[in-house]
């Protein structure tokens, strides 16, 4: 069963990299702008079953979680990325609500960064 839990999710996310680097900002903004895509992505693999796109998608998807500094972001992605590799269906809805909350979180922070 999944550990992450969709409530535990903040109403917005700045991104660590911006916080420290503020001129990163438009780089970050491209990276965030590109989650709900990356979600339609992940829902197309489901639908296919095709586990071993859905674990590259997630493995993206921890990577640059990681790297435009999203750590929610990244352990979701690995979280996901382990079940995947598993290939765990039934933990799929709670992964894409817990991304979703993450995905609107993250372009709240953008809109107005703390």
């Amino acid at each position: 069963m999944s550990s992450t839990r969709a409530t535990d999710v903040p109403e917005r996310l700045v991104s660590q990299l911006v916080k420290e680097s503020p001129d990163l900002g438009d780089i970050v903004a491209e990276f965030v702008q590109g989650l709900a895509p990356q979600v339609g992505e992940l829902k197309q693999a489901f639908e296919k079953l095709d586990w071993q796109m859905l674990a590259v998608l997630a493995h993206r998807l921890k990577g640059a979680g990681g790297s435009y500094g999203y750590p929610d972001i990244s352990r979701l992605g690995a979280e996901m990325e382990h079940g995947f590799r598993s290939q765990d269906a039934e933990n799929f809805q709670a992964w894409m609500t817990r991304l979703n909350k993450l995905v609107a979180a993250a372009e709240a922070g953008l809109a107005a960064p703390a």
